[in-house]
């Protein structure tokens, strides 16, 4: 009899064992990821820019609406970078440097708090002004045909950008 009861011992504990294990995390999943995972979906094969990520990639801007941005010093050029940590925002709008907090939730993402300093600049200050109203009126985003794509709550872009090369 104390076989049979061996036995009944190691299937409960297997049992246990296996439930236990199978509702764990992998041991390379923090508990901040699986947060911030249900916040910030999966991208889809179709949304992947080179391997970035809308949040900790440096994102430069090529377009405010349909008009393409052109900077006149390349070392100025206006971008964003998400601070995935902080969820914070910073940046350049080609002159000064822009800063703010955001609001990430899944395809919504919302900027306030948007600052710069200012320094004023003899070219781009205008696309400067536009630029930074723009990220106030930011309600989605989406990463399309290689490129993020800032939407007001329409869905009509506001800005797109492009990642820059990590240095």
């Amino acid at each position: 009899m104390p076989r049979a009861s061996n036995r009944v011992a190691v299937a409960i504990l297997s049992i246990v064992l296996t439930a236990v294990a199978c509702s764990r995390p992998s041991s390379n999943e923090s508990p901040a990821s699986r947060a911030d995972s249900a916040a910030s979906p999966t991208p889809r094969p179709d949304s992947a820019v080179a391997g970035a990520d809308l949040r900790g990639t440096d994102w430069k801007l090529v377009a405010l609406g349909d008009k393409p941005v052109t900077p006149t010093d390349t070392a100025r050029a206006a971008h964003i970078t998400l601070q995935p940590d902080s969820k914070q925002v910073a940046g350049s709008g080609g002159c000064n440097r822009l800063f703010g907090v955001y609001e990430l939730n899944g395809q919504k993402l919302r900027f306030s708090g948007v600052g710069s300093t200012k320094m004023a600049c003899k070219d781009g200050m205008d696309t400067e002004s536009e630029f930074l109203k723009s990220l106030l009126r930011v309600a989605g985003w989406r990463i399309n045909s290689q490129q993020l794509e800032l939407t007001d709550s329409a869905g009509v872009v506001l800005a797109r950008f492009e990642a820059r090369p990590k240095k």
